[in-house]
């Protein structure tokens, strides 16, 4: 069709050349905290530390005594940091900041052959693709080197490999269970998202079928063997999954063996009642009554149900959420909502497609979890979005098609009318600018505003300065590894990691108190010899621990300045002008200081 010196035509046709340029652009989008900053995220420090310790004992589970109680036990992340810093060398801090967002950014391209898998369509793939490389939720959470990024990386696997093994179980069933265990092995929370989507997608095929086939066993068995799998980690391996997120996110009181029986049953009801019920049930007409209203008339309610609710809940907040929408925060998310609400706009042709009934059967799963964490206040109702918006990328690229066809055919006017009787248009060039646009127009708007939305909720700043670490180079050889020093989350993981002691998040009148006397009870009680502050605590937020943030003012930040406490580090970036970006401030207690003003 072109000539050997039209290469670049045959370029520009390739699926491939346009796979790689999504990829790069997911990788980068999410790498963009990692390195304009000296490193990223306020659990950075455990994972660090956790590295460290691996590197160090060469331990799959060491003990472990920072924040939290359960990261030990999924050692995918610190295994894979750790063996990259012992072939490379290259510094574990920088490693260990920089590592995940290219983890997160590789979901993008699986998430690409998972759309084609079961659609048969590359367009639709390639723009599925586009959209999660800058898909606020997902991009913001896999820009961090942490478990979930790695859970998502092997949920996303797994999931293909499902999908493969749905019609050929012989080649898969094992490179299906591996990947299944790295996913166990990564991160509890996505592998609960893992089962839920496995089992609606399961629950899909059979709804959409007239008969129970030997395939449909062959399926319940890996559904019930992988989730069987997850189960006895948590319960035998990593106990505190099992006794504290089972059991304290399920609404009935239940105990965790309650729980996962009661799975089982939901598991093995709907596959006995499709076995027992040889007819295609309703499911299939669940979202007929939607279908008759044109997309974009759909388009507009959702949007504005959505934006509405946003504005509701940035008021009222949302049970089980720390923190609250603030004005900014939405019209930041406006890319987002657009992008969400011409997903569900467009939900109903997926039951047209084989493949697009297991999309609607992913989406159907997380949103049923959804519905439960809203009412229950449990499961941590914000983090289902990361999750949900996924599968919602399928349905939208096909509107973004649909529409492009629509508007080169008939004008904007067909978008909102419903038309019985459309010619055949052969401006192909013209709907192919189209697609373009409207993809261009929804990556640079989503991709623009992803770090600026959560930037403006002002409850969690997670960039680390180099200020940061030059501070923790100098307390080596400077301050005594016994000594308790006070910070945010953020920057007391990094400090746990060097090996000295931290609060643990007790604290909270030390960052808000006006006067020395005011927080002094609290710093005694902790036994703090040194706090430490950066110019995000004191300017931004000052984030201790899960739904505990706080804010300085003048005088809570003025008070360290006056005795009983020492400024003994100052360290600083200046930009060309000499002036400070950034700086970190390390304040001693003296405790001699504090009895003589007690008197």
């Amino acid at each position: 069709m072109f000539s050997c010196g039209k290469w670049y035509y045959k370029l520009l046709y390739s699926w491939q050349f346009w796979l790689g340029a999504v990829t790069v652009l997911a990788i980068v989008v999410r790498s963009i905290p990692a390195w304009t900053n000296a490193a990223w995220g306020c659990d950075l420090g455990i994972y660090y530390g956790l590295a460290k310790i691996f590197v160090k004992q060469k331990m799959l589970f060491p003990i472990y005594t920072g924040w939290g109680d359960s990261y030990q036990y999924f050692p995918v992340l610190y295994v894979i940091t750790g063996v990259i810093h012992a072939f490379t060398g290259v510094d574990l801090l920088s490693l260990v900041s920089k590592i995940g967002p290219i983890v997160g950014g590789l979901t993008v391209p699986i998430f690409y052959f998972i759309v084609y898998e079961l659609l048969k369509d590359r367009r639709v793939a390639l723009i599925a693709s586009a959209l999660l490389s800058v898909a606020t939720f997902h991009v913001y959470q896999t820009s961090h080197t942490a478990p979930l990024t790695f859970g998502h990386f092997f949920m996303m696997l797994s999931i293909y490999l499902f999908i493969k093994f749905v019609y050929d179980r012989r080649s898969y069933l094992f490179p299906l269970l591996l990947s299944t265990v790295l996913l166990i092995l990564s991160h509890h929370f996505t592998t609960y998202f893992y089962i839920i989507v496995i089992t609606a997608m399961f629950f899909t095929i059979l709804f959409f079928k007239r008969v129970v086939e030997r395939n449909d066993v062959y399926i319940l068995l890996y559904v019930s063997l992988s989730s069987a799998l997850a189960f006895s980690y948590w319960t035998f391996v990593a106990k505190p999954v099992s006794t504290s997120f089972i059991t304290s996110n399920f609404i009935l009181p239940l105990c965790s063996t309650g729980v996962i029986t009661l799975y089982y049953l939901i598991l093995y009801g709907v596959f006995l009642f499709t076995f027992l019920y040889h007819g295609k049930t309703s499911f299939g007409r669940i979202l007929d009554g939607f279908k008759p209203l044109p997309l974009g008339v759909k388009f507009v309610i959702i949007f504005f149900i959505i934006l509405t609710a946003s504005f509701i809940v940035s008021v009222t907040g949302v049970p089980g959420v720390h923190a609250k929408l603030t004005i900014p925060a939405i019209m930041y998310s406006i890319p987002m909502i657009f992008l969400v609400s011409l997903s569900l706009s467009n939900l109903s042709v997926l039951r047209h497609q084989q493949g697009g009934r297991l999309v609607l059967g992913w989406v159907f799963g997380i949103a049923v979890s959804l519905f439960y964490s809203l009412v229950s206040g449990k499961l941590f109702p914000d983090r289902h979005l990361e999750y949900l918006i996924v599968p919602l990328c399928v349905p939208a690229a096909m509107a973004i098609l649909k529409i492009a066809d629509v508007l080169s055919k008939s004008g904007l006017k067909e978008f909102f009318v419903e038309s019985r009787d459309m010619v055949e248009s052969k401006l192909v060039y013209k709907r192919h600018i189209l697609v373009a646009l409207l993809l261009l127009i929804l990556i640079f708007s989503n991709g623009a505003s992803t770090y600026q939305t959560i930037n403006e909720l002002k409850f969690i700043d997670e960039r680390i300065a180099d200020p940061c670490v030059n501070m923790l180079k100098w307390m080596h050889g400077n301050i005594s590894y016994s000594s308790v020093v006070a910070s945010d989350h953020r920057i007391s993981m990094l400090l746990w990691a060097e090996g000295f002691n931290i609060t643990y998040g007790e604290t909270n009148t030390t960052w808000t108190s006006g006067n020395w006397s005011g927080c002094i009870s609290e710093l005694c009680s902790l036994n703090v010899s040194y706090v430490v502050i950066d110019d995000i605590m004191r300017d931004v937020v000052v984030n201790v621990d899960v739904g505990k943030y706080y804010h300085m003012t003048n005088e809570s930040y003025l008070k360290f300045q006056r005795e009983p406490f020492e400024l003994v580090y100052r360290n600083a970036t200046f930009d060309s002008l000499g002036e400070e970006i950034h700086w970190v401030e390390i304040y001693r207690v003296n405790w001699s200081v504090v009895s003589l003003l007690s008197e």
